[in-house]
């Protein structure tokens, strides 16, 4: 009977990475060159060779001669010279392997002398530890380990994962890490003998025989374990593993002894001193778990994406200086760089995390860079960076800096996160769509200023930049502007202005010293100026504001946003070339725009920032403003010339807003109407309405203003529009009472109340809301305006959830519209 060629022995997936291991010539040949199922009998007559030496070779036993060689090309026409070169790739890569000694142990410096007993202890006392084992195996073999093609060590929320507890492909062997396939399993059970047992037997059941024979199988547990040889010796001799071994506290005494970074990351997690070293885990954890829910990891995904494939090319190649990295704080970079070289990032940079240490303050760093071992260290502090000197061409390094403080050009250079990010990653930690927008605002999407706004603890709430060691007091005339054309000359008069007439140049050093603070509240990009987070700033700020800094911020305020637009001496498709005409405003937009959300900060919160303590009502002050700016007679003009600031003003004083818009339309002539003329629907048209609109929107998501909004809306509602923008009143009033999607925090009683009085005085516009509930009119819609500031509205605006309140709301409207017909008709007919 003629015996088949033995086909290829099958593994798990796992197991078919490619491990750069050079499998022998022999292999090869029976899969690669001789045809499927040919017996090794028939391939010997075809060579011309007796079949127990084809055997041999084909198996491994044998060598592969220039003879064979030969005799195969003739035969089966595959290369001489490339069945040679499968010989010498297997000689060499068996030399290599034999020149490695496994248990010869790297130097590395003494350092933080992680104990069994320590081990022991964090394993009984501590709940977390059998998810948490994992990882600290995992730092342990990624830092000790040599020719790694494949580590999994599924941890913390993974930890519970069926399959092995760890997995390691390594085409070098150390002391602790095998060479080629190895199978993992751990447990911190107070009786590591019964545990290993379970494991090895589920383990010789779950896997392949052929498999088996070529993995090492290995148990650790964080006990001591006194029968551990015995166990090992006893497993040996089954023969069930091409090896068996098995490690305990005493022998992960001696491993994490050969690593810094699993010894950091040890006593990181158990709480024990690190000389002012910390994992990255550690600095992740210091960053995000100051909130509840800690900040989410994705709020990075963003810039991780557009740094990635740098550090990983920074890192492939030798070393050649640190790879420096500027954000808002040195702490959102040290978060950052935690999320790069995480699962968040890429699967190149994820080893590279097992050896990256943080090192806090100066005296370290030079003992622990002489190992043999290859560490990255991250640095954030002038003092240790100049210990990283001597070693910056001879070890891989990070240094963060923040923002603006560097000298030279950063690598990477963390902006405000888009606002796709920000959303996304705030949703998954349950935010809603108000919470988030409130938090964009306050925070100005930097992650620094989020982290202060969401913090449960104080310390972290109150900058450094805040106390008083850092003159505070100059950052006063900054936040009441917001930002700034640092070469626009009226620009720096304001400015000089709000500071007591303080020269711009000395104003220009304080921020250019304030700018280089960790955290600083201050950005600059090119010529422009400008806080972080206005709101942040004027907490933090608060108590240092005088009255004086106050008045002077509302009579600029008048003179600011008093100013005329000579673009509206254009011809309206002109407009958008009045920067060429010379129709500018004097003051930068800017500078316009600060001043602007400047008069809603305080009126919404100054009262209770400024009233008791320094007498002055600023919502009234911020009220008062607002009624010059827009004095009587109102005209057109002067509607126009702040349209863009409108809804700014409406939001720092809405009832005096809709008392001046009520008392314009009870003139012959209302200036309102001016607004209401057609716009083009060219690229360059715009509706000179928009501003009034989203005023009025704002105004109406708070009950106590919706009802005169309502009926300013009405009465413009009544006249007629031809032009093809959406944007109109009669679609910001439809919004209001819309059955499934109502733009405002009103009740549906509240809204059915106002239908009533809208039939009395516009019963046209009321019978159009109507009829709008009927068909599919009320299946499309959109947000309309909401306040920036004022938290009128916060959690409304959203579609109902279910079908009660929408078919209710449409039904009653529908019954309000029979009614109010049928008296209307008949007090005509009388």
């Amino acid at each position: 009977m003629v015996a088949a060629i033995d086909s290829q022995p099958t593994v798990s997936d796992w197991k078919h990475m490619d491990t750069s291991e050079v499998r022998h010539p022999g292999e090869r040949i029976k899969a690669e060159v001789f045809p499927a199922n040919m017996s090794v009998t028939k391939a010997a007559e075809l060579i011309g060779v007796g079949r127990p030496a084809l055997s041999n070779l084909l198996n491994g036993k044998a060598s592969l001669t220039a003879d064979m060689a030969t005799r195969i090309e003739k035969a089966f026409g595959f290369p001489r010279k490339d069945l040679l070169e499968m010989q010498a790739q297997y000689d060499a890569f068996k030399a290599k392997q034999k020149s490695i000694p496994t248990n010869a142990k790297a130097y590395v410096p003494p350092f933080l002398a992680i104990k069994a007993n320590d081990i022991e202890s964090w394993a009984s006392h501590n709940i977390v530890a059998r998810s948490r084992f994992a990882v600290f195996l995992r730092t342990l073999v990624h830092s000790t380990g040599s020719g790694l093609t494949e580590v999994d060590f599924p941890g913390n929320d993974d930890s519970q994962r069926a399959g092995w507890d760890g997995r390691i492909v390594a085409n070098e062997g150390t002391a602790w890490v095998p060479a080629g396939h190895s199978g993992w399993e751990f447990g911190t059970n107070e009786d590591p003998k019964t545990k290993a047992d379970k494991d090895y037997k589920k383990s010789v059941a779950a896997t392949d025989a052929n498999d088996r024979a070529s993995m090492e199988f290995v148990f650790v547990t964080p006990r001591r374990w006194a029968g551990k040889n015995a166990w090992v010796t006893e497993k040996k001799k089954e023969g069930s593993w091409k090896d068996v071994r098995a490690y305990d506290s005493s022998d992960l005494e001696q491993w994490v002894d050969q690593s810094l970074p699993g010894q950091v990351w040890f006593a990181n997690e158990t709480g024990s001193p690190t000389q002012s070293v910390r994992s990255l885990d550690k600095c992740w954890t210091d960053w995000a778990n100051v909130a509840t829910p800690p900040l989410p990891g994705s709020l990075f995904s963003s810039a991780i994406e557009d740094a990635k494939r740098k550090l990983a090319s920074r890192l492939a190649k030798g070393p050649k200086g640190p790879i420096v990295v500027a954000a808002d704080s040195t702490n959102e970079a040290l978060a950052f760089v935690a999320q790069c070289f995480g699962p968040e990032g890429s699967a190149e940079l994820e080893p590279y995390r097992y050896q990256i240490l943080v090192f806090d303050k100066a005296g370290v760093l030079p003992k622990l860079a002489g190992g043999t071992r290859p560490i990255i260290p991250v640095v954030h502090s002038r003092e240790v960076e100049l210990e990283l000197a001597p070693y910056a061409e001879q070890l891989h390094s990070i240094v963060v800096y923040p923002r603006n403080s560097v000298n030279a050009e950063p690598d990477i250079v963390l902006e405000p996160v888009s606002f796709e990010t920000f959303d996304s990653a705030l949703k998954g930690i349950g935010k809603n769509r108000d919470e988030i927008k409130s938090l964009a605002n306050e925070s100005g999407r930097s992650l620094t200023v989020l982290r202060r706004r969401l913090a449960t603890v104080e310390a972290v709430r109150m900058p450094l930049w805040a106390t008083q060691q850092q003159a505070p007091e100059n950052l006063i005339a900054f936040m009441l502007v917001g930002a700034w054309h640092a070469l626009n000359e009226t620009d720096m008069a304001g400015l000089s202005l709000l500071a007591g007439d303080r020269a711009y140049e000395a104003l220009e050093k304080d921020f250019q010293r304030l700018i280089q603070l960790n955290d600083s509240p201050l950005w600059s990009i090119g010529t422009y100026r400008g806080v972080v987070s206005k709101i942040d700033l004027l907490y933090a700020i608060a108590r240092y504001v005088t009255r004086d800094d106050l008045k002077r911020y509302f009579d600029v305020a008048r003179m600011v946003l008093g100013e005329d637009d000579p673009s509206l001496d254009l011809a309206e498709d002109q407009r958008w070339a009045a920067s060429i005409h010379g129709k500018t405003r004097e003051f930068s937009p800017a500078f316009r725009q600060g001043i602007s959300e400047t008069l809603v900060l305080l009126a919404v919160h100054g009262v209770g920032l400024f009233k008791a303590r320094l007498g002055i009502d600023t919502e009234v002050e911020a009220a008062l403003v607002v009624r010059d700016l827009l004095s009587d007679p109102l005209t057109t003009r002067t509607l126009e010339a702040n349209d863009r600031d409108l809804p700014l003003y409406a939001e720092a004083a809405p009832t005096e807003f809709l008392s001046i818009i009520e008392r314009d339309l009870k003139t012959s002539s209302p200036a309102v109407f001016g607004l209401l003329r057609p716009a083009g629907s060219g690229i360059f048209g715009s509706p000179s309405r928009t501003g009034l609109l989203w005023a009025l929107e704002g105004l109406a998501w708070n009950p106590e203003t919706l009802p005169r909004t309502v009926m300013i809306l009405a009465r413009l509602a009544q006249i007629e529009i031809n032009d093809n923008w959406v944007n109109k009143p009669a679609h910001s009033l439809a919004a209001i009472f819309r059955s499934w999607m109502p733009q405002t925090a009103a009740n549906n009683d509240e809204r059915l109340a106002l239908v009533k009085v809208l039939f009395n005085r516009f019963p046209d516009v009321a019978w159009t809301l109507c009829v709008a509930q009927f068909g599919n009119h009320h299946q499309v819609g959109d947000y309309s305006h909401k306040p920036t500031w004022r938290p009128d509205g916060y959690g409304h605006g959203e579609p109902f959830p279910t079908w009660g309140p929408i078919l209710e709301f449409a039904g009653k409207m529908i019954e309000l519209g029979k009614v109010c017909t049928t008296r209307l008709m008949a007090q005509a007919d009388a």
